[in-house]
């Protein structure tokens, strides 16, 4: 990857997983300096409402994030998954089950495959994601508290049976963009063979089928199982669960993913397992606002503390 954004980094990729004869790859950026030593590990899943986007696009690595991974010597470590509607809920799902599964079986044996000198510290495991990638963040560290220490989901998508995923209108238009038909999301899945997958695209790629899907409300196609509802997940575990630090952000004027779902979902989070290990962080912007933000951002500041705490106790 020639992507300025990566230049700190020693990019190698493997596949975690495979389907149908099709290799699902994980990405591995080590850092040029990494400090000797276990080093911990920041998981970052990639945005694209789960039906565009790619693990190592680096218009969606915000600056902060590579800056946060750099000064603590992180191994960042980016699954590409399947994506909707070639996949439904379940399935990725399982794409992200199996993924952790590699990362705590598989990695280290990887690394040194490669002729890292790099160890992974297992115990120290970040889960970070944007909008789509936050939501699979959030799943993460619900589905493996007992690996995961702590989350940040940066304007997630939480509520995905919500009106704004499941109910067609001309009034959604993210960054401004313009409506299309619905028949763009019902040729393409027309024109699917049985068994295709899909596992990363660069943007713009997909980008208009995404729009098509969420205008006209086609992700309840995705399934209606309550494993693929982050506040339904919730709702069952014990108040008791030691559950990762929360830290979550999220732009006042976002257009593409409702800000008020975010903080309904944080309400949900501090009534089941009080407010000590959340922070729900809201300020002006619209979708993807913290891009360039360096890491010394004020606004970031309360969140990454408890965070870093957290990750690298």
């Amino acid at each position: 990857m020639d992507s300025p954004r990566f230049a700190q980094f020693n990019i190698t990729s493997t596949p975690y997983k495979v389907i149908n004869n099709q290799e699902i790859p994980v990405h591995v950026l080590v850092p040029k300096e990494a400090q000797t030593g276990p080093r911990p590990l920041l998981i970052h899943f990639h945005g694209g409402f789960l039906i565009t986007g790619h693990a190592l696009f680096p218009d969606w690595a915000a600056q902060w994030s590579i800056d946060y991974a750099i000064k603590h010597s992180a191994v960042i470590i980016a699954p590409n998954y399947r994506l909707f509607p070639e996949s439904n809920g379940v399935e990725i799902l399982s794409d992200v089950r199996d993924f952790w599964t590699w990362v705590e079986k598989d990695l280290p044996t990887y690394l040194k495959s490669i002729g890292s000198d790099v160890v992974p510290d297992l115990t120290k495991a970040l889960s970070y994601g944007e909008s789509a990638g936050g939501y699979l963040a959030i799943q993460s560290g619900l589905m493996r508290p007992d690996f995961v220490k702590a989350i940040i989901a940066a304007y997630p998508m939480t509520y995905i049976d919500s009106p704004w995923y499941c109910v067609a209108s001309d009034s959604k238009s993210p960054m401004g963009a313009p409506q299309m038909p619905k028949s763009m999301f019902d040729d393409h899945v027309a024109a699917l063979a049985k068994g295709t997958i899909f596992t990363g695209a660069f943007p713009p790629e997909r980008m208009g089928l995404s729009l098509s899907t969420l205008q006209h409300g086609m992700f309840t196609l995705l399934g209606n199982e309550d494993e693929i509802h982050p506040a339904k997940v919730l709702a069952k575990l014990s108040k008791d669960t030691k559950v990762p630090y929360f830290f979550t952000f999220h732009g006042e004027q976002d257009s593409a993913v409702p800000p008020e779902e975010t903080v309904k979902f944080v309400e949900a989070w501090k009534e089941k397992f009080g407010g000590e290990g959340v922070v729900g962080t809201f300020v002006k912007g619209d979708h993807g606002f913290d891009s360039e933000d360096k890491l010394d951002a004020e606004w970031l500041k309360p969140g990454l503390e408890g965070v870093t705490k957290a990750w690298l106790a």
